[in-house]
């Protein structure tokens, strides 16, 4: 039954690594609704991805790969990055205007050290 053949298969290495792993960590072996919301989504994290490019280029290892991505679900972490996405320091926050030692005046744009007229921003286009 475990011949030479049957672990050179990429398809059989990709799910039984996947199966192997979900075993060990206690999740669930094969969690079908996870495998349909994972391969749904259209970014990076895509495990079709990886098993695509594998069946195009004919890499085995590729395709393993892309198998075992769509047999194992993310981690925890990965699914709170989700939850709560990604964020910068700071960002909730008022911007602040930039200015240089020794202004003492609002201003509404850039400015340099001592100057004491206000400097309107330039418009800019944002795309």
């Amino acid at each position: 039954m475990l011949s030479g053949d049957l672990l050179k298969n990429p398809y059989f290495v990709g799910i039984a690594a996947g199966v192997f792993k979900n075993t060990l960590s206690g999740k669930k072996i094969i969690d079908v609704e996870d495998i349909k919301n994972r391969i749904s989504k259209m970014d990076g994290t895509n495990p079709l991805i990886f098993l695509g490019l594998g069946l195009a280029a004919k890499n085995p290892l590729l395709t393993a790969i892309g198998l075992f991505g769509i047999v194992d679900p993310p981690d925890d972490i990965e699914k709170k990055e989700e939850i709560y996405g990604y964020s910068n320091i700071g960002e909730n926050e008022e911007p602040v205007e930039y200015s240089n030692v020794g202004e003492n005046e609002e201003l509404l744009g850039y400015s340099n050290v001592g100057e004491s007229q206000e400097i309107t921003p330039k418009k800019r286009c944002v795309y």
